[in-house]
């Protein structure tokens, strides 16, 4: 019987000791709104965090954070039966790399300019010649790259917000629940933008190593989805977006 099941025991002297479930480690990426670290000392928050959260309870398991580069973090969960990544975007090139256990999000990778701008987008052929820009590392960085689309690539979602705002950029390639937060997140001083062009329908999960044990993914995975149909999601997209 694998170690972490509620109901196994272990005889240990004259006494019994119940098996106790494993700690999944979360590896997250700073992405507003769904991971939220407003300091290097503050916990982490947001629409991820908190859903996980209630499903780690919800199947009476335990989590904790794990701070790793992101990218190094990506190939130890691959060696890892207890670790997951949170946020991830799902994509043909990792799809066999993860198990998908629970969706997060699903919303949409789109085009952005700021709301006074006449840039009228149909194609992709229609960002010849401008500035597009979008998160290090991001999905959205490989779908343009395998679009065979020029675009620059910087460290922060801010970043890229600032340089639309400012009029550095042209056009910003992102989750559009990202792009809602970051103008939210501005207030009154906020530059408006608008969506320009939708790319594809895409889904943000908590994705974990596949060498995590099927009864373990199932019920993270069977808490997630109890937590969608009751809608937990909507509440907390509510809470942080509107």
């Amino acid at each position: 019987m694998m170690k972490w099941v509620w109901l196994g025991v272990a005889c240990l002297g004259s006494g019994w000791v119940w098996a106790a479930p494993p700690v999944i480690n979360l590896y997250t990426l700073d992405y507003p709104p769904f991971v939220i670290r407003d300091s290097p000392q503050s916990p982490q928050r947001g629409i991820a965090v908190e859903l996980v959260q209630q499903a780690l309870s919800h199947a009476g398991l335990r989590g904790q954070f794990v701070d790793l580069p992101w990218k190094r973090a990506q190939l130890q969960v691959m060696s890892e039966e207890d670790g997951c990544l949170m946020p991830l975007t799902r994509s043909p090139r990792r799809d066999g790399q993860y198990r998908w256990v629970g969706l997060i999000d699903d919303s949409s990778h789109s085009l952005f300019v700021s709301a006074g701008s006449t840039l009228q987008l149909h194609s992709l052929a229609d960002l010849k010649g401008l500035r597009v820009v979008a998160l290090l590392g991001s999905s959205m960085a490989e779908w343009l790259r395998l679009h065979q689309v020029t675009f620059s690539e910087l460290a922060t979602t801010e970043d890229a917000y600032r340089e639309l705002s400012l009029g550095v950029a042209n056009v910003w390639a992102v989750h559009s629940a990202v792009a809602r937060y970051l103008v939210k997140k501005q207030g009154t001083s906020a530059v408006p933008i608008r969506e320009a062009m939708r790319l594809q329908d895409t889904g943000i999960y908590l994705a974990c190593g596949k060498r995590m044990p099927d009864e373990v993914a199932q019920r993270l995975g069977t808490a997630l989805k109890q937590l969608r149909d009751e809608g937990a999601v909507a509440r907390l997209m509510a809470k942080y977006l509107d």
